[in-house]
C-alpha cells in the first residue's frame, strides 16, 4: 500500500467527521459538531491535510497557520501505528517553518504519548467546559525540525 496526502477542503468536512467519530471514544466528540448522529468537522478558516493508503481516506490533520496549532489530528485506529499520523504531522511542521502547539485531553494518554514521542513537550494544564463537564487539558509543544 502507498502513503500519500492530499490538501483538504471544505468538501472533507463529513468524511474528516466520520475519522473522528471512529477515534474518539463516545465523551470526548465534540457535541456542537453532531447533526443527526453525524460527525461534521467544519474546516472554518484552518487548513487541512488528508492521508490515504492507495484511493482510501486513513487520516487528516486541521491546523492553523496564524497560530501554528494543530486544531485535529485523527487517524482510522485501524491504520493506527502505521507512519499516517507521523506523515500528516511532518507534512504541517514543514508547511508551518515554526514551533507548532496542540491541545490534547489529559484522558487521551495514548495521544500524549505519541506526541511526546514526536519530541512536544507539555507547556500547560488547564480545565474548561467541555461537553458538559470540567475537563482537564494539555497544550503540548514542538520546536521546528
Amino acid at each position: 500500500m502507498k502513503l500519500r496526502i492530499r490538501a483538504g477542503t471544505v468538501s472533507d468536512d463529513k468524511l474528516c467527521g466520520a475519522i473522528m467519530l471512529e477515534a474518539l471514544v463516545t465523551e470526548d466528540i465534540p457535541r456542537s459538531f453532531l447533526k443527526d448522529n453525524v460527525l461534521i468537522l467544519p474546516l472554518r478558516s484552518n487548513l487541512r491535510f488528508i492521508a490515504f493508503y492507495d484511493e482510501d481516506p486513513v487520516g487528516f490533520c486541521d491546523y492553523s497557520i496564524s497560530k501554528s496549532h494543530i486544531n485535529y489530528l485523527f487517524v482510522y485506529p485501524l491504520f493506527q501505528d502505521n507512519g499516517v499520523g507521523t506523515c500528516l504531522l511532518e507534512n504541517v511542521q514543514r508547511r508551518l517553518e515554526t514551533p507548532i502547539s496542540v491541545n490534547v485531553l489529559c484522558r487521551n494518554e495514548k495521544a500524549i504519548l505519541w506526541y511526546l514521542k514526536k519530541d512536544f513537550t507539555v507547556k500547560k494544564l488547564w480545565s474548561e467546559q467541555f461537553n458538559g463537564q470540567l475537563t482537564a487539558w494539555l497544550k503540548l509543544t514542538r520546536e521546528t525540525l
